[in-house]
């Protein structure tokens, strides 16, 4: 698990995405990703629109659906990379976050990195939902 200033990402198997959904919230949020730079870039992002005031979602965890998908609907990012069968990243903001996702008892998988175009593509299409 890669923890950064109260943000805790990692890598879990899911089998039943719809039996997580309810219990995700404002404090944690699952995501079909391709690697994990882009997840926590995105989170970060996230809480630093919410310090700023600058955030377009309602919610921490919308608002990092938001930058993670580079829209700003929150339909349209749900579709994109909301939680599906099989590897996903989980995203806990704080304690509250964390104690939730240890409580799904999700396995945790090993994070896989992605090359640096790859990366970056996605730092490009998150960085998008800043300037609109």
């Amino acid at each position: 698990m890669l923890e950064i200033d109260d943000i805790y990402v990692t890598r879990v198997q899911v089998d039943d995405p719809e039996g997580i959904i309810g219990h995700l919230g404002e404090d944690l949020q699952v995501v079909a990703a391709e690697c994990w730079r882009p997840v926590a870039f995105s989170a970060v992002l996230a809480r630093r629109a919410f310090k700023r005031g600058t955030n377009h979602a309602r919610t921490l965890s919308g608002e990092f659906l938001l930058r993670l998908a580079g829209t700003l609907q929150i339909k349209e990012a749900i579709e994109n990379v909301g939680v599906k069968p099989g590897p996903n990243y989980a995203v806990a903001f704080g304690e509250k976050g964390l104690e939730k996702l240890n409580r799904l008892g999700l396995k945790e998988l090993e994070p896989i990195d992605c090359d640096d175009d790859t990366a970056k593509r996605f730092f490009e299409k998150a960085a998008l939902v800043e300037v609109l």
